[in-house]
């Protein structure tokens, strides 16, 4: 029997995914919201009208707060090998941490201009999307 479950708040559905390790639940949810996404299908996605201030947070909405979560994973080395920000947004969920790729976009910027993180274009499936590395 699992020993861990997780539930993923997401704008269209949540996710809720069991298994013995986080990195296998992470796993099992990037495969999983990938199909959904594909059965769902982007276009209705990105019509889904989105409302403000109808979630409620245990942790400060703030975006310095958020900056620190991500450099607490440069820190563990999750920058190591390039990654997506739906990467980001899961590792950070692993972490408890739930909040839209909308929120994640500028923290990585500023964390860019700062000179933690690099940035490059990469084509992944048919999307052109950035990857975001530590930099050396």
């Amino acid at each position: 029997m699992p020993s861990k479950q997780v539930t993923f708040k997401g704008s269209t559905f949540d996710i809720t995914i069991s298994g013995d390790s986080a990195s296998e639940i992470v796993k099992d949810y990037l495969e999983l919201s990938k199909e959904l996404e594909q059965a769902i299908g982007a276009r209705q996605t990105q019509n889904h009208p989105r409302t403000t201030g109808t979630r409620k947070s245990v942790r400060p909405a703030t975006s310095s707060s958020l900056s620190n979560d991500v450099s607490e994973l440069v820190s563990e080395g999750f920058f190591d090998t390039p990654k997506t920000l739906g990467q980001v947004k899961v590792a950070l969920a692993a972490k408890g941490i739930i909040k839209p790729l909308t929120s994640l976009s500028g923290v990585m910027q500023e964390l860019v201009k700062r000179k933690v993180l690099s940035r490059e274009r990469q084509t992944i499936g048919k999307k052109l999307v950035w990857v975001y590395r530590k930099l050396s």
